[in-house]
């Protein structure tokens, strides 16, 4: 498909040839030129469109709708700055309506364009907030602060935390299962937990599951992720089974094989898993690591031999030899108990033992760095962002009914309550307590358009 429009191309070819005879200064100078150009020409070229496109809406307005004014809006976006001014409508409620807004989902208030939105949350769950504010300009988009950023990363976060709620509650609650994208017969799981560091100096668990189709030429086959701040567990595996699930059809797994370091609340996460063959194995990472710090160097590396070739009973009692020796480090004692308890999850599972360099590369890099310190809300949404985004999952977008605020909803839904009761001849009575209507149901959870047929606005529009 070819994106560019003839006219243009055209007003560019006179303009450049100019920039050129200028001076002298490179094709790097041409190029920065000309690109300047025509970031400025599409901001200009899109609020025209904008206008126009609002007064065709205005001149076609429904009947029961009248003209209250024309009022100003400025979008940041990836070209710049976007001014427009847009037509105000009245219904019969008193209700004000933005017929260009409703039409292209614009959130009321918000400053920022979807698509710059976009970007700032994906670029702000790689690199501080600061450097994506410095990138966009860098891009040719309007100047934004780092504060704007990290309000990208929170919404598409606390979306992000939405759905994978809402998908938890329907399967477990409902017994609908989320729709998948792919199948497998069987999934491994992965789980644990790193820590990051919260504001006054405390540290929090993001507890964080990978599940993926088996491995290809020792890459995991079509994984997908959970990360989370301040879930209970019980709540965190609901959530991660459902994840899982908009992956892989839940229906069509046989198998899960489920890989922890052998703590409790990864582990009792077998518990929620709806399926008739659930296995559980000790990451090899985290055993291997424990065995080969019980001496030193090369005995460390001797007993790690033992393990893998003899299991875990074998090298629990090469430990605790070395223990009755005096030779053995602090704390190997506890190492070989824990290889008797684990013995039958210790080995003799699939390939996993990927999740140490999972929680370092998906979350420790942009969320264990120095200086950075989290606040709860924010912590939950970066590693729910990070791991969303490590799914390929696209982003959640941002609609003018998603991020209408409680406080605006309630507003207008008072307003046109009182607007009906007036339309039934009922009388709005007050008690000390607020207004009260005389009505039947509450129309907040009804769509925009039986709300405002309600209000006198007829359907259609």
């Amino acid at each position: 498909m070819n994106l560019t429009a003839p006219a243009a191309v055209a007003a560019f070819e006179t303009a450049f040839p100019g920039m050129l005879r200028e001076g002298p200064g490179g094709f790097g100078a041409f190029e920065s030129g000309a690109r300047s150009v025509a970031l400025a020409s599409c901001a200009e070229a899109m609020s025209r469109a904008l206008e126009a496109r609002d007064r065709e809406l205005a001149a076609s307005r429904p009947k029961g709708l009248r003209v209250h004014s024309r009022r100003p809006r400025t979008l940041a976006t990836m070209c710049g700055d976007v001014r427009f001014r847009r037509t105000v409508l009245l219904d019969g409620a008193g209700l004000t309506r933005y017929p260009l807004d409703e039409e292209l989902d614009l959130p009321a208030g918000d400053r920022v364009s979807p698509s710059a939105r976009s970007f700032l949350a994906t670029c702000g769950a790689d690199v501080p907030f600061a450097r994506t504010a410095e990138l966009m300009a860098i891009a040719g988009g309007s100047p934004v602060s780092a504060t704007t950023v990290m309000d990208s990363v929170r919404s598409a976060g606390e979306a992000i935390a939405g759905i994978e709620r809402a998908r938890a509650r329907d399967l477990f609650r409902d017994g609908v299962a989320p729709g998948a994208d792919s199948a497998a017969e069987e999934v491994l799981v992965e789980a644990d937990g790193t820590w990051v560091r919260m504001r006054g100096g405390s540290m929090a668990e993001v507890k964080a599951v990978v599940a993926y189709a088996g491995k290809e030429e020792g890459r995991r086959v079509e994984p997908v992720r959970l990360g989370c701040v301040g879930e209970a567990p019980g709540d965190f595996w609901e959530q991660a089974v459902a994840q899982v699930g908009s992956r892989f059809d839940l229906a069509a797994v046989e198998r899960v094989r489920l890989g922890t370091d052998g703590e409790a609340q990864y582990v009792n996460g077998a518990a929620s898993m709806p399926f008739a063959d659930v296995a559980g194995f000790i990451d090899p990472f985290h055993v291997f690591r424990a065995v080969g710090r019980c001496a030193p160097s090369p005995d460390g590396s001797r007993l790690v031999a033992v393990l893998r070739s003899e299991g875990a009973e074998a090298c629990a009692g090469a430990i605790e030899a070395m223990v009755g020796a005096g030779t053995a480090a602090s704390g190997a004692e506890g190492v070989a108990a824990y290889l008797r308890w684990h013995a039958a999850e210790i080995g003799g599972g699939p390939s996993m033992g990927t999740m140490e360099a999972e929680q370092q590369h998906m979350y420790k890099v942009r969320m264990g760095s120095s200086p950075c310190a989290w606040s709860p809300e924010g912590a939950d949404a970066m590693a729910r962002l990070r791991s969303w985004l490590g799914s390929g999952f696209a982003l959640p977008p941002r609609t003018r009914e998603s991020e209408q605020s409680p406080r605006r909803r309630q507003r207008r839904g008072r307003k046109l309550a009182r607007h009906l009761a007036r339309r039934a001849g009922g009388r709005v009575k007050s008690e000390g307590r607020g207004w009260e209507y005389p009505l039947a149901a509450s129309l907040g959870g009804f769509r925009a358009d039986v709300r405002y047929e309600a209000a006198g606005a007829p359907l259609g529009w």
